[in-house]
């Protein structure tokens, strides 16, 4: 083989920044460069506009405790009393990073602001699907990729929560597009921003992990294609390099806790709730079935008119069922709805381009016409928007709001007096924040006690014993995320009769009705109302 033969083919880039590959004609290009990039505000603009307006609730159970979290480390940075928990040894990501940014949104400007923060993160994952796209097939594909991905119902929820989610989406969205470019691009040092991009995602959110391998797999295919062996395998070396030191930079400085919660919460995850895998498959497709059969038209399409993209499709397509499959192997359902917008993100130049074939845009660019738009592709991306804004919706209302039971929690609870058992720690310790102190909280769970003799007590002793002693001033049950220590408690309670049964107030979210119950220190030990548990039936 010649040396002529072997040279790899280099970029050349087109007007909206595409790269002419030489499978496309001519006129294919001329029309992809030919296409505006004004959609694009349009686009985005109209993703928050319908986040904001569709998706309301109180706070969500992950986003009490990471913003009260977040609070609680900002005021031990300015003096304050340390954090009483350890959150770095069970949170699924790492505490001194989204949470402090979370806490100090919520701080300033409460939970909206907080979530506003995640809608900006999301519309800029959003610009960032659409020049990934534009690299790889021309502006009217970017264009159909990004409104398919606003539509998402994932990506509608993820960008209304104030989680680790969206910021963790970003880095991973960003490292994807730095990729891309590198590998195509002449300058290999775009690849050094690749390893800290990598790491603050991972920090973000551990599971982010996941995604690592098959971005630095697009910086390899993508080089391959367009500067060769040898120098994408530079690009990868310089990328690996970047991500080692800012390891090395960052572990002097880490809580060394985190190790604990990465194997814990992401590695060697025990399921929390255990759904076949059928049923989770089948909400796979619920999710992303749309967008997985465009995706799957695009890689079609790709092995037929792009040879020399063949891989980077195969490893795009791969990447978009990474977490499907692992949910399913794992038979884990927590945490699959947000992770589809993440999964999504690498279908999406795929679906673009897909979607762009069906509109008719590679028939008329082959043809020489300039017409707009077909209508087959725009009916894909409403019937995506349409089922994303009834996903979304019920996916918000999936938890209940919390709106009366803090107003009743406001009229009984103190700043800096009294004890709290509460089952719904995690939302009801964030809604009364502005009137307790981190130490009057405590869980159902891992409860430790120190009983009158001094003697150390975990558990249900613990729990049986601070009952008996009359420790709590207000409890706190729903029998929805602790049934058994919700049922253990009401137990105790009735049995000491040391607590009178306030109020219960009545809850409702998309599975649908139940009820808070709320206990009150008798005035006399021993002469309290609560007499039974049938009086709190869960």
């Amino acid at each position: 083989m010649s040396r002529a033969a072997a040279a790899p083919a280099g970029p050349a880039a087109l007007a909206d920044g595409g790269i002419a590959w030489p499978a496309l004609s001519r006129r294919l290009a001329a029309a992809a460069a030919a296409r505006p990039w004004w959609p694009l505000p349009i686009i985005v603009a109209f993703q928050a506009a319908v986040a904001l307006v569709t998706l309301h609730n109180t706070a969500f159970q992950d986003e009490g405790l990471y913003l009260n979290a977040g609070r609680q480390i900002l005021r031990s940075w300015t003096g304050g009393p340390p954090p009483l928990e350890n959150y770095a040894f069970y949170f699924s990501g790492y505490p001194y990073f989204y949470p402090v940014i979370g806490g100090l949104l919520d701080k300033l400007g409460g939970l909206e602001l907080a979530r506003a923060f995640s809608t900006l993160c999301m519309m800029a994952v959003t610009v960032t699907a659409y020049l990934s796209t534009r690299r790889l097939f021309g502006g009217p594909a970017a264009v159909f990729a990004a409104a398919a991905y606003a539509g998402l119902g994932a990506g509608l929820v993820v960008s209304r929560l104030a989680t680790y989610d969206a910021l963790s989406l970003l880095l991973l969205a960003v490292a994807t597009g730095v990729a891309l470019r590198a590998g195509a691009s002449r300058r290999p040092w775009l690849s050094l921003a690749i390893g800290p991009l990598l790491l603050l995602a991972v920090v973000a959110k551990y599971a982010a992990m996941l995604w690592a391998p098959p971005i630095l797999a697009l910086l390899v295919v993508v080089g391959i294609a367009f500067q060769g062996w040898r120098r994408a395998g530079s690009r990868l070396g310089l990328a690996i390099s970047s991500l080692a030191v800012s390891l090395a930079l960052f572990y002097p400085f880490m809580d060394k806790s985190a190790l604990h919660a990465i194997v814990g919460s992401t590695t060697n995850r025990v399921p929390i709730i255990e759904q076949p895998r059928l049923e989770l498959i089948g909400h796979v497709l619920y999710m992303g079935g749309v967008v997985y059969a465009a995706a799957l038209l695009g890689v079609v399409l790709v092995f037929r008119h792009h040879p020399r993209l063949r891989p980077t499709a195969l490893v795009l397509f791969g990447a978009s069922w990474l977490a499907p499959m692992y949910h399913v192997y794992t038979q884990e359902a927590v945490s699959l709805d947000k992770h589809m917008a993440f999964t999504l993100f690498f279908a999406m130049p795929l679906a673009g381009y897909a979607l762009w074939w069906l509109g008719g845009g590679m028939r008329r660019a082959l043809a020489g016409a300039a017409s707009s738009q077909g209508l087959a592709g725009i009916a894909v991306v409403v019937i995506i928007f349409t089922l994303g804004l009834q996903q979304s919706q019920a996916l918000f209302a999936g938890w209940p709001n919390t709106t009366q039971l803090s107003y009743v929690l406001h009229t009984q609870m103190r700043d800096g007096s009294g004890r709290y058992l509460v089952e719904d720690i995690e939302v009801i310790r964030y809604d009364c924040r502005n009137i307790t102190q981190p130490w009057q909280w405590n869980g159902v769970t891992y409860f430790y006690y120190l009983d009158r003799q001094h003697q150390a007590l975990y558990g249900n002793p613990a729990l049986a014993q601070a009952i008996k002693d009359d420790y709590f001033a207000l409890v706190e049950l729903s029998f929805i995320y602790h049934p058994a220590q919700a049922q253990f408690i009401a137990q105790q309670m009735a049995a000491t009769r040391n607590y009178d049964l306030l109020t219960r107030v009545r809850s409702h979210d998309s599975f649908g009705s139940a009820y808070y119950y709320i206990w009150r220190q008798a005035a006399v030990p021993g002469h309290g109302n609560y007499t039974s548990v049938s009086q709190s039936p869960p």
